[in-house]
């Protein structure tokens, strides 16, 4: 019985804990009674100060329910009071062992929180199980676990587990216990005579494993017999991340990639992909889906949405087809042999020189008319007709270009008609046809003459050219 009330007195005296002030809140605990048996509950005082100008609200709760519990006398569920400004609360505290099965030491995590900041004070409370019968012995042996809080599922887990034998005998055949939702794992260790032991291992789990809150118990067991216990909170975050695999099929002037994306996070990826392009490959490129062309950091992409839950696949298909670059060309070329061979091989070009104004318009200019055979072959018999208007008249008395007319006929609609005839024009020779025309009044605004026109044979085929329409602008 001595070793136990001795215990109890040593815990007792660890824990007077006092915890370090924070700017908002203070928080200490203090042991009552933390030595129990089973079916007893440990007691502890809380003592809380609110150290704002504000009355606030304070919650307490554990994290290491189911295993253990924490209430109030009496009962408050949850438990949460209100602190006047600068004042201090103190409450009874009972601590209770709910799946505890073996004598040992524990030490059950409370949080203290301030509910309007959110702010927590984390307290490991210690509790000493002991047996009720005189001299029994209480084996210590405390384990400690080192655990990343928030766990990648697409990285290894490193772990890290503390052994510390306080007693003065050996465990040749301790079991280490790891049990969550996504962790389980059993390790067998020796533990000699207050020895220290510090284990390590890593462990993966699916990359798909949702994002998820979850709870890792450690249980140190010898003999069938629970020496520590230990609780730590973890959570699985999210991770997003696609996997892109490519295969290509080159033909004649055509390729086709077929590019498989899968989900290998643990979220819903909903998001666009992007394909790199450049602008002239973009012309003649295509996917199924369809995507659509953006230019980002001066590159373009071809950017397609995609939905996929963890694990799933989306294929994408992206064309990129010359064929229909080949066909233009050669419709291209057969329209440029095509123009070659029908077009005219006389052209007949009309312009005005010498151009005089009087009264703020046009009162006299020279038209000028330049033919040239631009054939490979010399041309006979061209027929060179132009028309003057009724507004103006040939100018008479002075010698009409280079070649005179072989006729002038005065309509009395469609006004004067000059005709000339050139009796052949060898292979790119140019003849140049000049007259002057006198206005009856000064024409405002813009002078249009229409346009002349060229009369041969050619090839055995009658062929007519045709000038431009003459606009001149006062």
């Amino acid at each position: 019985m001595g070793f136990i009330k001795k215990g109890g007195l040593l815990f007792a005296i660890l824990l007077l804990i006092p915890i370090s002030v924070l700017a908002d809140f203070d928080v200490k605990f203090e042991a009552t009674d933390s030595t129990i048996t089973f079916g007893q509950l440990a007691e502890f005082k809380l003592t809380v100060t609110n150290n704002l100008n504000t009355k606030e609200t304070f919650k307490v709760k554990t994290l290491d329910y189911p295993l253990w519990e924490i209430k109030t006398d009496p009962i408050m569920n949850p438990i949460q009071f209100s602190i006047n400004p600068k004042e201090t609360n103190e409450i009874e505290l009972f601590v209770n062992p709910l799946h505890i099965s073996n004598y040992g030491i524990y030490d059950v995590t409370v949080i203290v929180e301030l509910v309007s900041k959110k702010e927590k004070i984390e307290t490991p409370l210690r509790v000493g199980i002991v047996s009720p019968q005189a001299g029994t012995y209480v084996e210590t042996v405390l384990a400690t676990i080192t655990i990343d809080e928030h766990i990648d599922p697409t990285k290894e887990i490193p772990i890290k587990i503390t052994l510390n034998n306080q007693n003065p005998i050996e465990y040749p055949n301790l079991i280490i216990k790891l049990d969550s939702k996504v962790i389980k794992e059993e390790i067998k260790e020796s533990l000699g005579k207050k020895e220290k032991k510090t284990i390590t291992l890593s462990k993966t789990i699916s990359p798909q494993t949702p994002p998820q809150e979850d709870t890792l118990v450690l249980n140190l067991i010898s003999n069938e017999k629970t020496l520590d216990t230990k609780v730590k909170r973890i959570e699985i975050i999210a991770h997003k991340e696609l996997s892109k695999d490519e295969k290509v099929n080159d033909r004649f002037l055509k390729a086709e990639k077929k590019i498989t994306f899968t989900n290998i996070g643990n979220v819903k990826y909903e998001e666009n992909v992007k394909i790199e392009t450049s602008l002239i490959r973009g012309l003649f490129t295509s996917s199924n889906p369809k995507g659509k062309m953006i230019k980002e950091d001066e590159q373009r992409y071809m950017v397609i949405p995609v939905n996929l839950s963890p694990g799933e696949s989306i294929s994408i298909t992206v064309t990129q087809n010359y064929i229909t670059l080949l066909v233009l060309g050669c419709f291209g070329i057969i329209i440029t042999i095509l123009y070659y061979m029908l077009r005219s091989p006389l052209t007949l070009k009309k312009s005005a020189a010498n151009v005089s104004f009087r009264e703020g318009g046009v009162s006299e200019l020279k038209v000028v008319l330049n033919i040239t055979n631009r054939s490979k072959e010399k041309l006979y018999g061209i027929e060179i007709i132009d028309r003057i208007p009724n507004i103006a008249d040939l100018e008479k008395g002075l010698t009409i270009g280079t070649l005179h007319p072989t006729k002038i006929l005065k309509h009395e609609k469609k006004g004067t008609i000059i005709k000339w005839v050139i009796d052949e024009l060898d292979t790119g020779d140019e003849r140049v046809i000049s007259y002057k025309i006198k206005s009856h009044l000064s024409i405002l605004g813009q002078f249009s003459l229409s346009q002349a026109i060229a009369k041969f044979k050619f090839d055995g085929r009658d062929v007519i050219s045709h000038s431009n329409i003459l606009g001149v602008n006062p």
